[in-house]
């Protein structure tokens, strides 16, 4: 583009051309950061081309839609905010549709798409617009805007195919590289997250162990408690590991800790709640209640005769600042209850333990009618 170069002849653009690409490769594959990439690689095509509007437009398949990522010499608030449409709504658009580059030395005269108002704000005059093609799928355009008539030639197109060929690559590698890099973090994390849990859970077990009573039992009862209170520690340790986040969901962890109680009548224990996202610690804890309640109310409640039943449910509530989950056990049709002379492991593990580990309020009521159990916690 000699007429665009008022300080040289082809030659001379030809060379320029050659020293951009020769820069822009040299620094595609020093640097990680993307957008100080694509920053130079506008930069670089401007000076090659002495076009003073150059941008590259990265496209976003869910709003349909092209960002203007990097760019120079462009207005404030264009660079990273600025969004055109794609298919036939704009140029760049529709060199994705048709997959090729799109000349248009009269932007005036277009009937191919629409001419955005951002490039007749900018009096653009002719464009160029040049896929940046991935390894998987079209990262975006190039798109070269000149503010005079530019009859760009057939070198200045091969010039920008070989450029954005060298920047599709340098895309890949950098995604490449930020991919790998995440997981090498969450595998860390991950590793991380094992080793706290398996303190925790050897702390909880030895608990456990220690405080289940044994006075007035033989072997076979005291195996058959602690090995209950392991197998809600087992499942509730088994649903929050299972997800990625170390989140469970609540109606999710109540099914698997109550299934063994769930054998006798098909509404002896009904379940009421909205989908609330648990963590670990929470999930551990509250399995942990869970189960002493199911085991109590088996023993002695709302689960011990053929006609009781227990009603569990939780909602989410705003308090303050603060999300806090209300959970709620109520034992229907049971014997009478009367309070406890003493406080055996499970109820302290309930009212105490319970409230330390979840970091809100735990409450047992003894009314005739049968077992109430409140537990409030924050979310987090």
């Amino acid at each position: 583009m000699a007429h665009l170069d008022s300080g040289g002849d082809s030659a001379n653009q030809l060379r320029k051309q050659r020293a951009a690409l020769a820069d822009f490769g040299q620094k595609a594959f020093q640097s990680g950061d993307l957008d100080d990439v694509l920053h130079r690689a506008a930069e670089l095509v401007s000076q090659a081309l002495g076009v003073r509007l150059v941008k590259v437009l990265e496209y976003l398949p869910e709003e349909h839609k092209l960002l203007v990522r990097a760019g120079v010499n462009w207005n404030p608030g264009v660079v990273g905010k600025a969004k055109i449409g794609a298919d036939l709504e704009s140029p760049a658009g529709y060199a994705l549709q048709f997959n090729e580059p799109v000349v248009s030395e009269d932007v005036a005269a277009e009937t191919r798409f629409r001419i955005p108002e951002l490039l007749v704000e900018h009096g653009v005059k002719s464009m160029v617009n040049v896929i940046i093609q991935g390894d998987d799928k079209p990262f975006g355009v190039l798109e070269v805007d000149a503010t005079e008539r530019s009859p760009f030639t057939d070198d200045d197109i091969a010039f920008l195919r070989n450029y954005t060929n060298l920047l599709a690559a340098a895309i890949d590698r950098i995604r490449a590289h930020e991919t790998l890099t995440q997981a090498v973090e969450e595998r860390e994390l991950l590793t991380n997250e094992l080793r706290h849990r398996v303190r925790n859970l050897l702390a909880l077990v030895q608990s456990l162990a220690s405080q289940t009573k044994v006075e007035g039992r033989t072997a076979d009862e005291y195996k058959a408690s602690f090995l209950g209170r392991l197998r809600a520690l087992e499942r509730a340790e088994g649903i929050a590991f299972e997800k990625q986040t170390g989140d469970a969901d609540l109606r999710e962890l109540m099914e698997h800790v109550l299934e063994p109680y769930l054998s006798g009548p098909g509404d002896a224990i009904s379940l009421a709640g909205e989908p609330v996202a648990l963590g670990a610690r929470q999930v551990r804890m509250l399995a942990l209640v869970v189960h002493e309640l199911a085991t109590n109310a088996t023993k002695y409640g709302g689960l011990s005769v053929p006609e009781g039943r227990v009603e569990v449910s939780w909602h989410v509530v705003e308090e303050d600042t603060a999300r806090v989950v209300r959970f709620a056990w109520r034992e229907r049709n049971g014997p009478p209850v009367t309070p406890p002379r003493s406080s055996g492991f499970g109820s302290r593990l309930i009212e105490r333990a319970a409230a330390l580990e979840l970091g809100g309020k735990t409450e047992l009521r003894y009314p005739p009618a049968g077992l109430e159990c409140d537990v409030a916690f924050d979310l987090g």
